[in-house]
């Protein structure tokens, strides 16, 4: 399934950056093409987990912010740099139930 994580640090805390983003390249196939923008492919966990996960890293009393969501393959970018639209179209998104 594929995810996008974005993260906002409002704390400036770095550590919590680097904790972020190194727990983020431990759950599956990753890129952040975007600044604070992730796509993940996980089976690992879903949307509430990755949350959960992440999470325990941020400084949420200063403000850091946290959104996750799941994604179809129906997705558009642009300037994404070279190779990015490859990478997709190798993720698996797994199947969504109409209604």
């Amino acid at each position: 399934m594929m995810f996008m994580i974005a993260v906002e640090f409002r704390s400036e805390d770095v550590v919590a950056k680097e904790r972020v983003d190194a727990s983020i390249k431990t759950l599956g196939n990753w890129s952040n093409r975007v600044p604070g923008v992730y796509m993940l492919e996980t089976n690992r966990m879903g949307a509430r987990g990755i949350r959960d996960h992440l999470k325990q890293f941020i400084v949420a009393d200063k403000g850091d912010q946290i959104f996750v969501a799941r994604i179809s393959r129906n997705w558009a970018g642009t300037n994404m740099g070279q190779g990015f639209p490859e990478w997709m179209k190798r993720r698996d998104f797994g199947t969504f139930e109409e209604g």
